[in-house]
């Protein structure tokens, strides 16, 4: 069987970059409040605000300190990635997409069954399995 009919044609390309072509305020909306409810805490859209154009750290730090969360900055990051890896395969298929996966190897390997195709690098992508042209 060849691979080529494995997987739908491709006419276009998405790559998660945060907010620019995909939706993922509203993820790290829902993912930083799921964190804030183990503590009882809301993340307000002050606090959201606060933190936007930040960097991952420094966001992770005001969130802490303004909400008093019981954790460190990486705990928080940490935490909110896993939650992430949990939505965002869900979200693409949602939206018809076929969704191909480079997870962290820390990630718990449940976490992406539901991904079209899960590659340990970028280079292991071969775009001919979806009907594009390989690679020169």
């Amino acid at each position: 069987m060849s691979t080529q009919s494995i997987f739908k044609p491709v006419t276009h390309v998405l790559f998660d970059m945060d907010g620019l072509l995909l939706d993922t305020e509203r993820l790290y909306t829902v993912s930083y409040q799921e964190v804030c409810d183990r503590f009882g805490k809301k993340y307000t859209w002050d606090v959201k605000s606060s933190v936007m154009g930040k960097k991952a750290m420094e966001a992770s730090t005001i969130i802490r300190d303004s909400l008093e969360l019981p954790m460190t900055p990486e705990e928080l990051i940490s935490e909110t990635r896993k939650i992430q890896e949990k939505i965002f395969p869900s979200a693409g298929l949602a939206a018809g997409m076929q969704v191909v996966m480079i997870p962290d190897d820390n990630l718990d390997r449940g976490l992406t069954q539901e991904a079209t195709l899960v590659l340990r690098t970028m280079e292991d992508f071969k775009p001919e399995m979806f009907g594009l042209p390989a690679y020169d």
